[in-house]
């Protein structure tokens, strides 16, 4: 992929990110160039309406409001999942660094908490310059947020950042396609991955910009949706699927509304697609089972044998 960069973003304007880099650093969960990479982007561009999915301790909300903060009428939305952050045991809420140690940027922070985005994108409204995108990485979240939040982009002049699109090249994290699938189906003009703290081709983090292309090929993402999906409808049972992430039957609810609304045309698609989705859930869980049982009885027949043989006792 070439890189079509007017500057390399992970070099602009640094020594702002470098005045609270200590401060975030341990919080946030992309890498160095990572970091500087979103910081830099927004630099160049100077967004004046940025909506974040994605919060967790709010490390990158604090990257962003600190890269704003001189940017009239500049503000940041941000969205998260979870009411609480997800990593630990904690009553802490998504995004509390904010809170902690960045308050004096909150004037410029709204922030909507215990829902996927569709659920707030109208609240959030259109208009928007920039998305970071940073969910759940579980197929087929980040296609969903994104066809969810695209609406209410400023075509040709909008651009999206996307971490981790190259995560399941770590170890036990082979399962987390989803930033990947959407980086590599949707369509634009400029795909842009910076100098990686490893390798180019393996740059964990990348920006594309919302074109009339990314509409008018929209149908890409919606036939994505027809991979198998890792975020599972409905309820399901953590030992047959230990990486699945959960999709909530109001999740599904919300995003229904916003594809009738504003996909008409594939309404019925995207119909069929949780339809044929929920069929391969169970069809799964019934083979996991019935392989499930078929192990847990030859292991049963084995032990019999083994005590039967210890017995001196002949089955």
């Amino acid at each position: 992929m070439k890189n079509n960069a007017p500057i390399q973003f992970e070099e602009c304007e640094r020594e702002r990110l470098d005045e609270i880099y200590d401060n975030v650093a341990p919080y946030s969960e992309m890498q160095k160039n990572e970091k500087y990479f979103l910081n830099g982007i927004i630099r160049y561009f100077k967004p004046a309406k940025i909506l974040e999915v994605g919060v967790a301790s709010g490390g990158g909300s604090a990257i962003i409001l600190n890269a704003i903060k001189d940017i009239p009428g500049a503000k940041l939305i941000s969205v998260d999942y979870c009411e609480k952050y997800y990593g630990g045991n904690t009553d802490k809420l998504s995004g509390y660094l904010v809170d902690e140690k960045f308050s004096h940027l909150k004037d410029k922070w709204t922030v909507y908490r215990g829902g996927d985005i569709s659920r707030f994108i109208e609240k959030v409204g259109g208009d928007i310059d920039m998305l970071v995108l940073d969910t759940a990485h579980i197929h087929p979240w980040e296609t969903l947020n994104f066809l969810c939040i695209l609406p209410f982009m400023k075509l040709n002049a909008s651009w999206v950042v996307l971490h981790d699109i190259n995560l399941q090249c770590v170890e036990e994290r082979d399962e987390d396609l989803a930033c990947r699938y959407l980086f590599s189906h949707v369509v634009s003009d400029e795909k842009i991955m910076p100098v990686s703290d490893y390798d180019f081709y393996f740059a964990n983090i990348g920006a594309f910009r919302v074109v009339d292309d990314t509409v008018k090929y929209v149908r890409n993402l919606f036939e994505s949706l027809l991979i198998t999906w890792d975020a599972l409808p409905g309820s399901f049972d953590k030992k047959f699927f230990p990486h699945a992430a959960i999709m909530r039957s109001e999740d599904i609810s919300d995003i229904k509304n916003i594809i009738n609304k504003y996909y008409p045309e594939y309404t019925e698609f995207f119909g069929h697609i949780v339809e044929a989705q929920n069929i391969i859930l169970r069809n799964k869980v019934n083979d996991y089972k019935r392989r499930w049982r078929g192990i847990r009885d030859t292991i049963r027949l084995h032990l019999l044998k083994l005590i039967a043989g210890n017995k001196k006792v002949r089955l």
